[in-house]
């Protein structure tokens, strides 16, 4: 049950360990939702891109994305049965909001017809919670991809919280691939 990364964080000078991966990211990092406690569950780093994996894939989706073919990014998240899309650091909404949002209820609504699943969908900022340096809204801002969300599967509330009973894995692949394809569709004929 570890949400960070491994790095020790001997820049800082804390005998902590890890970095909120999801709070690390070169996008409006350090402004809200986050922590400057390296012994915080959302700590955020030393600064923005600290953390090897953050680097490594945010420079591989801007250098991937240079053409602008890629639509869609997800990086999934539990839990709280949300179909979080950009912003995080923001209340203000994105320029493809509308389209965004669109997709999103088209997917939580595939997501629904398999086992009734309810999800909310919207920004993180607003549907969660406020947090900046999140990798959906450096993969929308920064590598130019549309259709960017971080959705919390489940399940809906703590507890079980981030331990799923095995009773609900598989029925939670199954809906969540059911989403996924609407997704798909949309970002295959968005290029």
């Amino acid at each position: 049950m570890w949400r960070k990364t491994r790095r020790p964080n001997t820049d800082v000078s804390s005998s902590c360990v890890g970095t909120d991966p999801n709070r690390n990211w070169n996008n409006n990092w350090g402004r809200v939702g986050i922590s400057f406690d390296p012994c915080a569950e959302t700590y955020c780093g030393p600064r923005d891109n600290s953390e090897r994996e953050v680097a490594q894939v945010s420079a591989y989706l801007v250098r991937l994305n240079s053409d602008n073919r890629f639509k869609g990014y997800i990086n999934f998240h539990a839990f709280s049965l949300l179909w979080l899309s950009p912003y995080g650091y923001t209340n203000a909404l994105p320029q493809d909001n509308t389209a965004i949002v669109n997709l999103g209820n088209r997917a939580a609504s595939a997501l629904y017809d398999v086992y009734g699943t309810v999800y909310d969908v919207g920004p993180i900022y607003t549907t969660i919670y406020p947090a900046s340096g999140s990798s959906a809204d450096f993969a929308y801002d920064n590598a130019y991809i549309t259709y960017s969300y971080a959705p919390e599967l489940r399940p809906a509330s703590n507890p079980p919280g981030f331990l799923l009973p095995p009773s609900q894995i598989l029925p939670t692949g199954v809906e969540t691939f059911a989403a996924l394809k609407v997704w798909l569709q949309t970002c295959a004929t968005a290029i």
